[in-house]
């Protein structure tokens, strides 16, 4: 019996071990930390999947934004937004890191659904050479043109399920996914299902309709190792960028 009580003893160790080593980053979104219990994992893949004005670009400069406050490398790669317009929101927001740092800790790629395939293949390897050890953030905004290009599903996951292992190695990175249809009704097609299966963490950022107006929320469909919140928050958009209102209910 003793030794079956140490056994046991020794498993709740190890697994408190597990838990605490799980390292946090701050993710930039004002209110959002709260919600998953101190900010992202470490080396985790966060998809942010939302409706087209959500707010999901936003979240995603809020996110390298913080990365450049705290002296890290951000990448962003984009697949729809050229430079110019990047740095205009980021001015218009009061994110002046951003022309400030750019070409040296900020990265800015623009390529097509096609380039895409290649840069995962070729270019990504080649900087997760070079930055090896370093850690870093990375988005790509948005993945909808490469899931276009691949329709194939088992070649699609397998690209992505390569992709996603890289970027764990990368560092900490956030992909974006449009989402189209009834903007009041949750629902996830099953061209998505392959990306939001294999990422760490699924936010999904909602225009919906409710009492004569419409209304921006947040909600966390999952993130794994770690506990969250499972509610529909508010968030709103400001001149400062996104506010999450972690004790207002949407409805």
């Amino acid at each position: 019996m003793e030794t079956k009580n140490k056994r046991l003893e020794s498993m709740r160790e190890q697994k408190h071990e597990v838990i605490s080593t799980e390292e946090r980053i701050k993710s930039g979104i004002n209110g959002l930390d709260p919600l998953i219990n101190g900010g992202l994992i470490r080396n985790s893949v966060t998809v942010v999947y939302g409706s087209p004005g959500a707010g999901k670009s936003v979240f995603c400069t809020e996110f390298l934004r913080e990365g450049l406050k705290q002296g890290e490398k951000v990448f962003y790669v984009s697949l729809e937004q050229d430079l110019d317009s990047f740095l205009r929101e980021a001015d218009s927001l009061g994110f002046a890191e951003f022309r400030k740092q750019l070409n040296s800790n900020f990265i800015f790629t623009r390529m097509t659904g096609h380039d895409f395939k290649s840069f995962l293949s070729v270019e990504l390897p080649k900087i997760l050479e070079a930055r090896k050890g370093k850690q870093s953030r990375i988005v790509i905004d948005p993945l909808t043109p490469f899931l276009w290009e691949i329709r194939d599903p088992a070649l699609q996951r397998n690209i992505l399920s390569d992709t996603f292992n890289m970027l764990h190695a990368f560092g900490t990175s956030v992909v974006t996914i449009e989402r189209y249809g009834d903007l009041n009704k949750m629902e996830f097609s099953e061209e998505l299902a392959i990306p939001l299966y294999l990422s760490d963490t699924v936010i999904l950022m909602s225009i919906v309709y409710d009492r004569n107006f419409y209304k921006k929320t947040i909600t966390v469909i999952k993130m794994r190792f770690s506990s969250h919140s499972s509610d529909i928050h508010s968030l709103e958009i400001t001149s400062n960028g996104i506010k999450v209102f972690e004790n207002k209910p949407a409805f």
